[in-house]
């Protein structure tokens, strides 16, 4: 049931609610006793945060020209945002359209196109989002035209274009083509938040903050669903990070509410263990803070606590929550038809009784479901005919504009063929005077190809020079461990070795014939690389026991009696988000190689994070030979080896940094480090932030 009601309730209609009296109380004090200007405002501020309705208002504008005495820009914003908000909201045309023009002449750049734009796109949308007829059509009309006539529309008006028709159809129901509604809502939604990406999130809050909520709940993916939950929740954290938002602690937690509750439901993504952990900080904040459901705290609880029971496949639970759900449609004293709710409300019902074989009840829900769907049909079919009236006088504009275009062509092209004769005779005199410089030009880019052709023939050669030594290369690491492999197989089985020795010739046929996989591996991993451009998948991922379980393997099939094998990291502080597989594989390459070229000394493996959290930095460090500055980007090379005298294909190090730039990381040699060499591999520890 990704079609909610919190829906209907999205901006449109702030509901009453009350706040905490001690803290208000404790605030008005504080405002009172006050010694600066900046703490009068930041009082205020929190004053106008934790009220609602008309006192929210009030202290709105107190603030406001509060604001305007001491010329303090963004507690201007702050309060036009809420006097606007509730304006807007209410339906108060004239007294929105007056702040809106304290808001043009007030505020300064981008703080007052936003939120001039955005307010104003919200009274767009409240004619398309609660009316019919001729007026929601026009704007429909309107908004999709300029889409297919107008290329370089300006980035925050196409934000407002794209919110508007994303709105316009997010309330419908129709159950035989609610994929269809839902996709057409999304793209427009996905197209808003690309275009804004790049945008600070101070200025594009307030369009994308719906735009996530109702991507969480209407993507068709169960995976894209939570990804834009994620995406929805972590912006808000960001947002309330700020300085700004550091010091206004009782803004209203609505959205929190809202992101948690869509990732209670995303088991099918998150799992089992996460989908709970999520629902019950949203149970604990939707006891904490009621007055600030987007509904009603009881109908928000019902509605999560359905869809999170049905995502861990608990139906019996599903269904009781569900019966709730309806009941609450049904009894509830809504001023609006709520019968389509009701409809879907039934659809997932019969779902989970027929997850659980209860097809007497199941039959018994689909009757009353079939009842209700003939009126929900009846207004599909409307909305349907209204859609096709809009699409057809659309294409009739297009028809009619590009008409237009073709005649003043049409009109032009008399006036371009002067202007065109009149080109190509200078063009000619131009021509005939630089022809004779443009010879010397050609013959000087003949020489400089012909330099090219030679550079690029040496390029070739080189190629099938390493690729030759690559293959000879191979042949002889191949021939090599199965010379063992078979010289020592054929040992174990003649008479009159002891069983010390045939254990010690077990241990070798076993370290070639590992030697001889681990060589295959590399070469289809790095095979499978080239040939796809996809995203390794990420997952979290505990590098502590990646790094011991690395080392280990090392020590257990190549370890030397004169190296100290280390690991140092917080375990605690070792979460990332990678691929185990391929991370395990770079972190077996650096110690093999390291341990290759050391023989007393010490290797260390460790990792801590940098950027305050942001990235993951692992480093394999030996007291081995070192390697030269000037090859410090040229072991990264395939087939390259330092020595050429010590095993190994030349692919490990080109195979670490191919797996390293596919996660989003980097991987160099640490060129300051004098004692040996020093790897230094940083990744980012949560990709989706």
């Amino acid at each position: 049931m990704k079609h909610r009601i919190i829906l209907l309730y999205l901006l449109f209609f702030p509901l009453v609610s009350t706040a905490n009296t001690a803290v208000k109380d404790s605030l008005i004090n504080a405002l009172q006793t006050a010694l600066s200007p900046q703490q009068k405002l930041e009082t205020m501020t929190n004053l106008m945060d934790i009220s609602r309705q008309e006192e929210q208002v009030d202290y709105a504008k107190q603030l406001y020209h509060l604001a305007l005495t001491e010329n303090d820009d963004y507690h201007k914003e702050a309060a036009l945002t809420e006097i606007l908000r509730y304006y807007v909201n209410n339906d108060v045309k004239d007294s929105a359209n007056v702040y809106l023009a304290e808001a043009e002449r007030e505020l300064k750049g981008k703080a007052r196109d936003f939120l001039v734009t955005y307010m104003k796109t919200i009274m767009d949308v409240r004619v398309i989002y609660y009316t019919k007829g001729e007026d929601r059509m026009k704007l429909i009309e309107k908004y999709r035209l300029r889409l297919e006539t107008e290329k370089n529309i300006p980035v925050l008006e196409k934000m407002s274009i794209y919110y508007t028709l994303g709105m316009a159809n997010s309330n419908r129901v129709d159950p035989k083509n609610q994929d269809a509604i839902y996709k057409e809502v999304c793209q427009h939604f996905n197209n808003l938040i690309k275009i804004s990406d790049n945008i600070p999130l101070n200025y594009s809050f307030l369009f994308r903050l719906n735009a996530f909520n109702i991507l969480s709940l209407m993507e068709a993916a169960p995976e894209d669903r939570a990804k834009a939950s994620l995406r929805y929740l972590n912006m808000q954290k960001e947002y309330a990070e700020t300085k700004e938002m550091k010091k206004r602690p009782y803004t209203s937690k609505r959205h929190l509410l809202n992101a948690y509750s869509t990732l209670a439901t995303s088991a099918e993504t998150v799992g089992k263990d996460m989908a709970t952990y999520y629902f019950n900080i949203f149970i604990n904040l939707n006891k904490k803070y009621p007055e600030d459901a987007a509904f009603s705290a009881e109908y928000d609880r019902y509605f999560t606590s359905l869809n999170y029971y049905k995502s861990i496949q608990d139906y019996q639970k599903a269904i009781d929550y569900n019966d709730s759900v309806i009941h609450y449609f049904r009894d509830g004293d809504f001023p609006f038809d709520l019968s389509e709710n009701i409809v879907l409300s039934l659809k997932d019902k019969i779902d989970c009784l027929d997850s659980l074989h209860r097809y007497k009840e199941a039959y018994e829900a689909y009757k009353e479901y079939t009842v209700l769907l003939d009126s929900a049909r009846t207004k599909s079919m409307e909305n349907k005919v209204e859609d096709l009236e809009i699409k057809k006088n659309v294409d009739e504009l297009v028809i009619e504009k590009k008409a237009l275009e073709v005649e003043l062509h049409k009109s032009q092209s008399q006036l371009y063929l002067f202007l065109a004769l009149l080109i190509l005779a200078i063009s000619v005199g131009i021509y005939i005077f630089f022809r004779l410089g443009k010879i010397k030009s050609l013959y000087k880019e003949l020489q400089e190809s012909n330099r090219l052709v030679v550079i690029a023939s040496e390029k070739a050669q080189e190629s099938e020079r390493m690729k030759n030594a690559f293959i000879k290369n191979m042949c002889h690491e191949v021939r090599t461990p199965l010379n063992a492999i078979n010289g020592f197989a054929e040992l174990i089985t003649s008479e009159g070795i002891s069983s010390e020795d045939k254990k010690e010739f077990s241990k070798i046929i076993f370290t070639n014939c590992n030697n001889i996989t681990s060589m295959m591996d590399d070469i289809l991993v790095i095979a499978q690389l080239d040939s796809s451009n996809d995203v390794l998948p990420l997952e979290p991922t505990h590098i502590d026991l990646l790094c011991h379980h690395e080392m280990d393997r090392l020590k257990k099939l190549h370890q030397k009696p004169d190296i100290d094998y280390r690991i140092e990291g917080d375990k605690n502080n070792d979460l990332i988000y990678s691929d185990p597989s391929h991370f395990g594989l770079i972190i077996s390459h650096l110690l093999n190689n390291a341990n290759k070229f050391t023989e007393r000394g010490n290797i260390t493996l460790s990792y801590q994070t940098e950027d305050d959290g942001k990235t993951m930095c692992i480093t394999v460090t030996d007291t081995g030979c070192g390697i030269p500055l000037d090859k410090s980007e040229w072991i990264f090379e395939r087939f390259t080896k330092n020595d050429d005298f010590i095993p190994g294909s030349g692919l490990g190090l080109y195979l670490c940094r191919l797996i390293t730039q596919r996660l989003n990381g980097s991987l160099n040699l640490d060129t300051d480090y004098t004692g040996g060499a020093r790897f230094i591999l940083r990744l980012p520890v949560n990709p989706y932030k």
